[in-house]
């Protein structure tokens, strides 16, 4: 469980991990994408698959981690994204019988860039000090004495996941193709109203906001 912890976190601060940082819009954009999505991930199951495939004993949910999706993308390719929960409890039981738990309970920060998404492949990048990350804390108990810390934030580090997607009138489909014991998390959207979201990084970014 404990080497699963970081890619936990990494996962819950945004799909594409690590990428570069951008202000200015990055290349083309299809049309069908435009507008504002939301909808669930499957991050829990790919999340329970792992921690039954893992050596140690291990028992985990996640049934609140990462839903609801939330995000907009305008027709220059400026995104942002909204907070989602991103709450789990697992439990490992080591060689002495010792039986450790962790409860997480946290919120992904907003993270806002450029998308330039053609031919079924998405490219992101992110405004410099928008890349995201996670607000919240866990609690670990081992025979019965509990420890609470916040979480910290995941270490930048340079893995870029192949992100492919479909859309098709108000759907879209994106899939983040991520190594082994995860392997690839489907995010499934629906098309709503712009005004669902609010548009605090679109003016944080000095643009004016358009529907």
């Amino acid at each position: 469980m404990r080497r699963a912890l970081p890619l936990l976190l990494s996962l819950a601060a945004g799909p594409a991990l690590a990428q570069a940082t951008c202000e200015t819009p990055t290349g083309p954009i299809e049309t069908c994408l435009v507008g504002a999505w939301v909808g669930s991930s499957t991050i829990p199951q790919a999340l329970e698959q792992a921690m039954r495939s893992m050596p140690d004993n291990v028992a985990a949910s996640f049934s609140a981690f990462g839903r609801p999706v939330g995000m907009i993308i305008y027709d220059d390719g400026f995104f942002e994204t909204f907070p989602i929960t991103a709450d789990g409890f697992a439990t490992f039981v080591d060689s002495d019988d010792t039986v450790t738990s962790f409860e997480m309970v946290a919120q992904t920060i907003t993270t806002a860039g450029y998308i330039s998404a053609i031919g079924g492949t998405l490219d992101l990048c992110y405004l410099p000090g928008a890349l995201g990350g996670i607000n919240g804390e866990m609690t670990v108990t081992t025979d019965g004495n509990s420890t609470t810390v916040p979480l910290m934030a995941v270490p930048e580090n340079t893995f870029n996941p192949v992100i492919t997607y479909s859309c098709s009138g108000d759907n879209m489909q994106q899939n983040v193709a991520l190594p082994a014991p995860i392997g690839t998390i489907t995010y499934n959207l629906t098309r709503v109203p712009n005004d669902a979201f609010p548009f605090a990084m679109r003016g944080e970014a000095g643009d004016d906001v358009t529907e």
